[in-house]
């Protein structure tokens, strides 16, 4: 009886632990580096990645500003380091006309044209162009880290012109360029020299000044104009230029699971009907110990 006794509990408890260890499973992680490479499973984090840029050949830099008096009109990017698998990175370049030649008197700006790119890890490097939409004049050109177009328009994927003080836009600014010359104005006509100009007649008297009319002598009732309109000085930060930054933010996101560390190869559900079947094989086995133990017990007695 003793050995019947011990062979059940140990059957009981090695069932229980079959189903704990069977039913929860190996845990798998989630997630992947920022700016690595995929590790082979899991999901992708994007992160925004850094960037550089060369202009119409020139030399790669990351600087906030392009200087010079000719527009921009082909601009290649290239990510500096490799992206997630299934991150993508769109880079756009527009280009503007304006009435000056800097930020803070460029006026009223006109959308002229654009051109939009996407980066993944396949396509780390692409060529923008907009030398068929260049300014003439005046003008704005933003490289910029989105795919919306800043053109004054209200529909999904358009966003408000840029104007100084008070629309910044493009946003994710990554370099930019003010500059240009004013328009060239189409000169007035010369008057002919064929046509003699009239001669004063002999007959007609020449008019003499009078003397009756006193001169005008200013009075010091009126006061002087000011120079003041009211308005506030625009903020050091309201006439600076927008400097771009070296990097650009990820245009998708995939999803990283639902915010745990690890999650289970199982379902919660199934985890939670086979943790109270164990606790049912332990109940009946506690419950053959106890008949065993009295049926001892009675035929002692």
């Amino acid at each position: 009886m003793h050995a019947i006794s011990r062979r059940a509990v140990a059957a009981v408890a090695g069932a229980t632990i079959a189903l704990t260890v069977g039913g929860i499973g190996t845990a798998s992680a989630n997630g992947g580096g920022h700016n690595g490479g995929n590790n082979g499973g899991g999901h992708s984090d994007c992160g925004p990645l850094g960037i550089t840029y060369k202009v119409d050949g020139g030399r790669w830099t990351t600087e906030g500003r392009i200087n010079g008096d000719t527009p921009p009109s082909k601009i290649t990017v290239k990510l500096t380091s490799t992206p997630d698998t299934n991150c993508s990175y769109t880079v756009s370049l527009a280009s503007y006309s304006a009435e000056g030649p800097a930020w803070e008197n460029s006026g009223h700006q006109d959308f002229l044209g654009w051109d939009s790119v996407t980066l993944d890890r396949k396509h780390k490097s692409a060529t923008l162009d907009v030398s068929a939409h260049a300014p003439d004049c005046f003008g704005q050109v933003d490289l910029y880290g989105n795919g919306t177009q800043y053109d004054g328009g209200t529909g999904p994927g358009h966003g408000p012109l840029p104007h100084y003080n008070d629309s910044p836009t493009p946003t994710n600014l990554i370099t930019a360029w003010n500059g240009g010359h004013e328009c060239q104005t189409s000169p007035s006509p010369t008057p002919s020299q064929d046509s003699p100009s009239p001669t004063p007649s002999e007959d007609s008297p020449s008019p003499t000044p009078t003397t009756e009319s006193p001169s005008a002598t200013p009075t010091t009732d009126s006061p002087s104009p000011t120079q003041s309109t009211g308005a506030p000085a625009p903020s050091v930060s309201d006439t600076a230029a927008p400097t771009g930054t070296p990097s650009v933010p990820p245009a998708t996101s995939p999803a990283t699971g639902t915010g745990n560390l690890a999650e289970t190869g199982s379902n919660s559900n199934q985890n939670t009907a086979l943790i109270a079947g164990a606790a049912a094989l332990l109940v009946a086995g506690g419950a053959a110990v106890y008949f065993t133990r009295r049926r001892r017990t009675g035929n002692h007695s």
